[in-house]
């Protein structure tokens, strides 16, 4: 709810003040099986993890409003893709739930909580888990995955500003913005070479 959203906001912001923030968290999939079985939360069966002090380098400087395409290529002892996924609102789409180490998948720019749009070139964003779990399966079969993801962020934005998901609109969307900013920087140059010019004139 709404309320519950501003304390946790408040609490964070607090938390944050003291340069220290001990959070619990649980999968949603437990969470809700939790809930369902009405079983309490016991805070010392949690794993304690320790997060650097500052967001390291590769996450800061990590491209912001990017799609990535992540190729992960099986290899005759891989027994598996390297990720966990989890559904989207309503089961339609999937986030990648977790990137295991020293698989497959961590050699690529996949992330934890990436979106997945596109698998093998299908767009898969508008379809429910289970048809992507059949490609998903499909693909690992075949030793070889290529998907195309955005973060969470870019995901959000992309909707907020009504672009669509698929690639082909996504790269023409980048191509006309290129082309709109080439466009504008000759205009640019052209001023200034006319203005160049009246000088020289005079």
């Amino acid at each position: 709810t709404a309320n519950n959203y501003n304390e946790v906001k408040w609490a964070l912001k607090a938390a944050q003040e003291n340069n220290s923030v001990e959070l619990l968290v649980i999968d949603k999939r437990y969470y809700d099986y939790l809930i369902e079985k009405h079983v309490l939360f016991d805070s010392t069966f949690a794993k304690t993890i320790d997060t650097p002090q500052r967001m390291p380098r590769d996450y800061k400087n990590f491209p912001k409003h990017t799609p990535r395409t992540c190729e992960i290529q099986l290899s005759s002892t891989d027994q598996s893709l390297g990720f966990d996924i989890t559904h989207g609102d309503n089961n339609v789409g999937v986030w990648i739930q977790e990137v295991q180490s020293n698989t497959p998948a961590s050699g690529t720019l996949l992330r934890k909580c990436d979106r997945i749009l596109e698998i093998n070139d299908d767009f898969v964003d508008d379809e429910p888990i289970e048809t992507i779990k059949q490609k998903l399966k499909a693909a690992k079969s075949n030793r070889y995955l290529k998907l195309y993801v955005v973060d969470t962020a870019t995901y959000r934005y992309f909707k907020k500003n009504k672009i669509l998901l698929k690639r082909t609109n996504i790269e023409e969307c980048s191509f006309m913005k290129q082309k709109q900013e080439s466009s504008k920087q000759n205009e640019e140059d052209s001023k200034e070479l006319k203005t160049l010019f009246f000088l020289a004139k005079e």
